[in-house]
């Protein structure tokens, strides 16, 4: 039902989002990164190949699942989508895992899944990390940094795409993601103070 993009949006596309380029947003909230995330999401999904959907908290992985779970009841896939989230409070198996198409997960979760070297690990096609601004926090940073290079390192064929509206150092990070930059400070509606 989308007649048309947002900036940001448009500029991801032309930056190689569906050609499975790496690329890190960097746009104020509420202009349009999680529809950036299910745009390359469904690309992966053509591909037959899993999505991994990081974000730092339990709260916010919840908040997604529902998202990506309302999006697959709309019909917008071209087929029923499995998925499914492991945080903190949802504990799934890894087993249960292999069968998702979408796996939302917090980003302790995902760590302590690479550190078991899951076999379904290497059938996803996309890593998304949401608020990918945190690498620099010291009590969750290092985390976030170690499973960003691990995936970088063993799964150097999946496609990384990295959101945030607050990142200080995007060309650092996008340079050590080996991504492309959409920096935009364009929003839908003007923010007065």
């Amino acid at each position: 039902g989308y007649a048309s993009l947002y900036p940001p949006q448009q500029l991801a596309i032309e930056k190689g989002l569906l050609e499975d380029s790496n690329i890190l947003i960097t746009t104020p909230t509420a202009s349009g990164k999680t529809l950036i995330a299910i745009l390359a999401a469904i690309k992966s999904l053509e591909k037959n190949k899993k999505v991994v959907y990081l974000t730092p908290l339990r709260a916010l992985a919840f908040e997604k699942y529902l998202e990506f779970t309302s999006i697959d009841k709309s019909g917008i896939f071209s087929r029923k989508i499995r998925i499914k989230i492991s945080t903190g409070d949802f504990n799934t198996s890894n087993a249960d895992l292999s069968s998702a198409d979408i796996i939302i997960m917090t980003n302790e979760k995902i760590d302590s899944i690479l550190r078991h070297n899951a076999s379904w690990l290497s059938n996803v096609g996309l890593f998304i990390s949401d608020e990918i601004h945190l690498i620099g926090d010291q009590d969750r940073g290092p985390v976030l940094e170690m499973v960003l290079t691990k995936i970088k390192k063993y799964y150097s064929l999946s496609q990384i795409l990295g959101l945030s509206a607050t990142i200080t150092n995007a060309y650092e990070i996008a340079g050590w993601l080996g991504s492309r930059l959409i920096e935009s400070t364009w929003r839908p509606t003007k923010l007065i103070e």
